[in-house]
């Protein structure tokens, strides 16, 4: 089996102009092809699927088509609630169930989602148009480009801004365990791999502390982007994003009252596919 992750950041700018970038299109357009190649390479059914920014863009059924028209395929727009159910579904798939109350978090560039459920069964779900392009850009000192006294006067207020959008996860506790999926959390466990503080804590369990993460959000704030790339374990597509997502993530666990999460890679994909499998089986 072949697992390929490519960014192309189709959210940028979405926020402020409501439509996506011609650029971002391109860039996930090229992306789209090469995966259509990859597909038919290896006899493969192709499934396409969309999250947060084709809901939020005015023109996102036009890209969709565009999405169609190259893939052969209908493209599924999740809905917030789909999203949080599938991240679920797929970080607790093989999961024997225990009885825990396990709440899994999964941030993308414009919004966050929480889906809690006992024994790899959802109960509940949020989704908050939150994410880290979006707050990125609205407190564009984080970005890497300012001065690290402005840098951290802008996450101040990134953090206000999203302890208030966040505040409908504090419903979902309590909880016994916390994972997170996606970009943000993965590209943070591998900063903190290379801390030797933090690693040991990591490389055992898979779990990353809220003050960790606050302290990779200090650290990067005092750095120039062309230095944070460099950081070991830094994803350079997310360098500049990065403190802004790792903010989201960290006030997140403060809502959902615990101090550390663990990360992990299954994620909305496996679920999706993990359902749209069991709906095709005789059995299922």
């Amino acid at each position: 089996m072949e697992q390929v992750s490519t960014g192309t950041r189709l959210s940028e700018g979405v926020g402020e102009r409501g439509t996506l970038s011609e650029a971002a299109r391109q860039r996930t357009l090229d992306a789209i092809r090469d995966y259509v190649a990859r597909a038919h390479a290896a006899g493969a059914p192709i499934v396409c699927i969309s999250t947060s920014v084709m809901r939020r863009a005015s023109d996102g059924a036009t890209f969709g088509r565009e999405v169609e028209a190259l893939t052969g395929a209908r493209l599924h727009i999740l809905n917030g609630d789909e999203e949080a159910t599938h991240a679920f579904l797929g970080e607790t798939y093989a999961d024997s169930g225990d009885g825990a109350r396990i709440a899994v978090v999964d941030l993308g560039g414009g919004s966050i989602e929480c889906a809690v459920g006992v024994d790899g069964v959802p109960a509940d779900q949020l989704s908050v148009e939150v994410g880290a392009v979006r707050l990125a850009e609205h407190f564009p000192a984080t970005l890497g480009t300012a001065a690290p006294e402005e840098a951290r006067l802008a996450a101040l207020g990134a953090r206000a801004e999203a302890r208030v959008a966040l505040a409908p996860f504090a419903g979902l506790a309590p909880v016994d365990q916390v994972r997170m999926v996606g970009g943000t959390a993965n590209t943070l466990a591998a900063i903190a791999l290379e801390d030797p503080d933090s690693a040991p804590t990591v490389r055992d369990r898979g779990d990353l502390a809220r003050d960790v993460i606050d302290a990779i959000v200090e650290r990067l704030l005092d750095l120039p982007l062309v230095e944070r790339i460099i950081v070991p374990g830094m994803v350079a597509q997310r360098a500049d994003v990065l403190p802004a997502g790792a903010i989201i993530l960290s006030e997140a666990l403060g809502r959902l009252g615990v101090t550390t999460a663990r990360v992990e890679r299954n994620d909305l994909l496996l679920g999706y596919l993990a359902r749209i499998g069991s709906a095709a089986s005789p059995n299922g």
